[in-house]
């Protein structure tokens, strides 16, 4: 048998100097936590998911002049809008959360922009678990606050990171491969503003209560130890709260405290009597927004889970700490505490859940499109005529599109039975046939037309092909000036008849084309709204607020890119659920359900339909 030749001392001692150097090297190139400047990828979304304490001061101390005022506290306050905050105090706002933080973190970020940034204003963010738990997971690499905040040895600190598992890194390179347009569970965070990046998250169909908790799950339990739902950290929370405070009075900053929202179930973990004691404590110290126990907490729709409470709530806090009346929130909503009435509040008890009937409605929507006495397949004019008669006799009342956002944005009023009349594509027969029979009954509709085919009365497009005429710009502008007929978008040219184009990129819907890269999509959609929102406001005087999707396809990176663009109703033409409005939650107006209205239907039918016999 032949003998391996052994290796030399020095030969394995340099294997070894060499696997050292490369080591810690990779990890400060590919710095998977970001603490040396993430020099290759630069990519602070995905090292903030891995540890936001260290990676935020690592960012800021290289972007902190962009800003003067700071909001910081746990996810929870991951909710609170930096442009918001931005438009209601003349500032320039950073988010500063982190997951998994408490008043002991809290206090070392806030010591250490005071001393070391320009700051106008502290907003501080306490959700109620600050009192359970103090000082944990500090030695957990994903939850290490940067040594620039704590006080560690700077060079050991990056000793710890320059060392960690190689697995983080190699974790980062594949995250990197897998990256998409929109964000994932490893990178979502919005650098820039410091917040989470709730686009997808915000984008989920929101309506039946039973359905959302349903297809959550067990996500709103809530299970605190009993040792910690006697709020051990109290003394401590408040000890913090005090020197926080001190700082900002020294340094003339401006300190807004706020105590967010919290689900039924984990103030009922608490209970009334510890709540009291919190409130109580808390007051002592500074006066402070408690937004903690309303009729909101009753109601899941309002919260991701129930730890975490969804931005559009935040947008609410703002509204009601700034006094801006244009934005909907419950009547019970918020209270500023101070020493004075602190005794009182304190005694509001468990929150009181509300009459679903005082936030909430449901709104059918019919879906039409080509009317004619004599083509097939075409509803007649008798038949619209008998339907409209049918909805008036059952007392429903015909409603826009901008009926329901001021419902849901403002607490505007709907009617007692409320519903939506839709025509699609924009044919001549909505403004020859059924704008005079929508009059005649005193009833509305909303025309989501195809920007390309408006005023197209022979021809499809530029071609010699024919087809069903189509109402021109000077013909909307009589309907929507008679106040029966509102003009909406059905894309401007993304609803195409495949045998009358040409080339092989054609779009029959708003989706992404097979193959098609993510961000030219992106480009597209947007370009494709933008024509179309420009031209209906040189025709009409204002841009889109509605959209219904050709073919009623869309995904979730439709959706997050046609609410992007300031559009806040979409609409499908599914029907496996009811249109649930909620006053406060945006989501509520997207991809909104539509029932199908076609030929040879009578009124009973179309009323039985949307449920309205």
């Amino acid at each position: 048998m032949k003998r391996r030749k052994s290796i030399p001392g020095w030969a394995r001692i340099a294997a070894m100097a060499l696997v050292l150097m490369i080591y810690p090297a990779a990890n400060m190139l590919i710095d998977p936590f970001g603490v040396f400047g993430d020099p290759i990828f630069d990519w602070y979304s995905y090292n903030e998911y891995n540890n936001p304490r260290a990676a935020k001061i690592a960012w800021l101390e290289e972007n902190h002049e962009r800003f003067d005022s700071y909001v910081i506290g746990s996810s929870c306050a991951a909710s609170l809008s930096t442009g918001e905050l931005n438009e209601y105090m003349d500032a320039r706002f950073y988010n500063l959360f982190s997951y998994g933080s408490d008043m002991c973190n809290y206090r070392a970020n806030a010591a250490y922009i005071l001393e070391h940034y320009e700051v106008k204003n502290l907003v501080l963010n306490l959700n109620l678990t600050e009192v359970e738990e103090y000082g944990i997971r500090q030695d957990d690499i994903h939850y290490r606050t940067h040594a620039l905040v704590s006080g560690e040895n700077l060079p050991l600190f990056y000793l710890r990171y320059a060392f960690c598992d190689p697995k983080y890194a190699l974790d980062k390179v594949r995250s990197w491969m897998q990256d998409t347009y929109l964000p994932q569970e490893f990178d979502c965070f919005d650098v820039d503003t410091g917040c989470y990046d709730k686009r997808v998250r915000d984008v989920e169909k929101i309506g039946d209560r039973e359905i959302y908790q349903a297809a959550h799950g067990g996500d709103f339990q809530y299970w605190p130890r009993p040792e910690q739902a006697e709020m051990p950290c109290l003394d401590q929370c408040v000890e913090d709260l005090t020197a926080i405070r001190d700082m900002c009075e020294e340094k003339g900053v401006n300190l807004t405290v706020i105590c967010s929202p919290a689900y039924a179930a984990q103030l009922e973990a608490y209970g009334e009597e510890a709540l009291a004691r919190y409130r109580t404590a808390v007051a002592r110290v500074v006066d402070f927004w408690d937004f903690s126990s309303s009729s909101l907490s009753r109601d899941s729709r309002y919260f991701y889970d129930a730890a975490h409470f969804r931005n559009a709530v935040g947008t609410m806090m703002l509204a009601e700490i700034f006094g801006d009346d244009s934005v909907y929130r419950p009547e019970d909503f918020g209270t500023f505490i101070t020493a004075e009435n602190c005794r009182e509040s304190s005694r509001q008890g468990m929150p009181q859940a509300e009459d679903p009937a005082a936030y909430t409605v449901e709104v059918p929507i019919l879906m039409y499109h080509h009317f004619s006495g004599d083509e097939e397949g075409a509803v007649t004019p008798p038949e619209f005529a008998s339907h409209l008669e049918a909805l008036r006799d059952g007392g429903y009342t015909a409603v826009f599109m901008e009926d329901l956002i001021d419902y849901v944005y403002r607490g505007g009023e709907l009617p007692d039975k409320p519903v939506c009349i839709t025509f699609d594509d924009g044919y001549l027969s909505n403004y020859e046939i059924a704008w005079p029979l929508l009059e005649q009954y005193g009833m509305k509709a909303t025309i989501f037309a195809i920007g390309s085919s408006v005023g197209h009365e022979e021809f499809y497009k530029d071609t010699q092909f024919r087809l069903t005429p189509h109402f021109s710009y000077e013909q909307a502008r009589e309907m929507t000036a008679s106040g029966a007929v509102d003009f909406q978008s059905h894309t401007y040219d993304l609803h195409q008849w495949a045998p009358f184009e040409s080339g092989d990129r054609i779009r029959a819907s708003a989706l992404p084309l097979p193959g098609e890269r993510e961000e030219d999509y992106a480009v597209m959609l947007e370009n494709d709204m933008e024509i179309y929102d420009r031209e209906r406001r040189r025709e009409l005087g204002e841009g889109f607020s509605a959209l219904a999707y050709p073919g009623g396809y869309y995904n979730v990176l439709t959706e997050v890119l046609i609410h992007q663009a300031g559009i806040p109703v979409t609409l499908s033409i599914e029907t496996d659920r009811p249109n649930v409005l909620v006053r406060g939650l945006p989501q509520s107006l997207y991809a909104l359900c539509r029932w199908n209205v076609t030929a040879g239907m009578t009124g009973e039918e179309v009323l039985a339909m949307i449920g309205g016999t």
